[in-house]
């Protein structure tokens, strides 16, 4: 995935949702929490950005 393509699919999940929480663990990492439980994790200790997301559903 090239990162115009990513930019479009994270915008697509990340759309109305609203941070409840941010974390910095390391200066180069942060995590952010939705209301709904989704959460991004966000990487940038390398030459590049990693994004991940994961989904608020839960059992």
């Amino acid at each position: 995935m090239d990162l115009e393509e990513e930019t479009v699919e994270l915008t697509k999940l990340l759309s109305g949702k609203m941070v409840i929480h941010v974390w910095r663990f390391r200066a180069a990492e942060v995590l952010i929490e939705f209301t709904d439980g989704t959460r991004l994790f966000v990487d940038a200790r390398s030459d590049a950005i990693e994004c991940s997301v994961t989904d608020g559903i839960s059992d």
